[in-house]
């Protein structure tokens, strides 16, 4: 988990910042006002007119997208800001995993033959997000800096 989101304005960061910052929004639970309840459901739209917030967009479960009018929310509970491989919304985390491994194939293409931090940093991006093995599995990340591993040092 990277973090716990707070309110509607940590909510539109993270959708609005979602290239640049990676990971998806997930809320154990949405509560309706009708007294619907919906698990794992994924955040994907927060929309505002002028300076409220007067809709939020996620996918449940079974994959069905809603949109709700932020009058009919009843309650959000535990929404935090996750790495697309911790999405326990399977139907989302199939969708956005294979998003991002098209666009880290992508970006490797483009980018073949030339390593700058830049592209490293965004290569790097991507493929924790997806999850280190399953992009490895697909794209060669060999250009990527590989993690030191912790010395044990023995003082006595």
């Amino acid at each position: 988990m990277r973090y716990q989101i707070n309110g509607y304005t940590d909510m539109y960061t993270v959708i609005a910042n979602e290239r640049k910052i990676g990971g998806a929004i997930e809320a154990a639970q949405v509560r309706l006002r009708t007294g619907e309840i919906f698990a794992n459901a994924v955040l994907t739209r927060l929309e505002m007119s002028g300076a409220h917030f007067c809709s939020i967009g996620f996918v449940t479960e079974e994959g069905k997208r809603l949109i709700v009018h932020v009058d009919d929310i009843s309650m959000i509970a535990d929404a935090r800001h996750v790495n697309v491989c911790e999405l326990t919304n399977e139907c989302m985390r199939a969708e956005k995993c294979a998003d991002r491994l098209k666009r880290l194939k992508r970006l490797c293409e483009l980018n073949e033959g030339s390593c700058t931090p830049t592209f490293q940093e965004e290569a790097l991006l991507l493929a924790e997000d997806i999850g280190l093995d399953e992009a490895r599995g697909h794209v060669d990340l060999s250009f990527l800096p590989q993690a030191e591993k912790a010395r044990v040092v023995r003082i006595a």
